[in-house]
């Protein structure tokens, strides 16, 4: 099930993303501090986040800021009654940020949380192809690039660490390439008991 964080100093906005949002496993908070602290200290991985503008302490696009700068690519939805120019376009300067403007619907949110989460598989699929792409021609530096991105779009998938471990391969660093095909096996395995449950 994907994981959603909504960040709202709202209460009944919190609660009512919560409810649209029933097909997903939703954590909530309050700030931004509480939402960095739960992603960069805790190392908590989030499918989407959803986050308001105007929180108490640091904004929303202090947040996003931050979260970008820790290369922490996971898409986000700001959903905010008030925004002027200058902030939105601010905003829109990082990838995979999207704006849903309040009062909103129950199916304009739910539209918005796809499109975001079905780009993020799209974004990983086609930097896939392109790292299997450079892999296979050689490309070294361009397919570590790819895989790279990969990482951070999927973190807990197995499939970034078989890549990596056969481009050590091909580089020749067999003590490094062997940490990785490790970790592939490992979450391959977390993923199958996942699938069992």
């Amino acid at each position: 099930m994907k994981k959603i964080l909504v960040i709202d100093d709202e209460r009944n906005v919190r609660m009512l993303i919560e409810k649209f949002l029933e097909d997903y496993e939703v954590d909530s908070l309050v700030s931004a501090e509480e939402a960095l602290k739960k992603i960069l200290e805790n190392n908590t991985k989030y499918d989407l986040i959803i986050t308001d503008l105007k929180l108490p302490g640091k904004s929303g696009l202090e947040l996003i800021r931050e979260l970008r700068k820790n290369v922490y690519n996971c898409p986000i939805l700001v959903v905010s009654a008030y925004v002027k120019p200058e902030i939105l376009s601010e905003m829109f300067k990082y990838e995979n940020v999207d704006f849903l403007s309040k009062p909103f619907t129950k199916d304009e949110l739910q539209t918005k949380v796809k499109e975001l989460l079905e780009e993020e598989k799209e974004s990983f699929d086609k930097s896939l192809r392109i790292a299997n792409k450079y892999l296979e021609t050689g490309d070294l530096n361009k397919a570590e690039k790819m895989i790279k991105q990969m990482f951070a779009i999927a973190p807990s998938s197995p499939i970034p660490h078989y890549l990596m471990y056969e481009l050590l391969k091909k580089r020749g660093n067999a003590t490094l390439a062997e940490k990785h095909l490790k970790a592939a096996k490992a979450l391959d395995e977390v993923e199958n008991n996942e699938k069992d449950k």
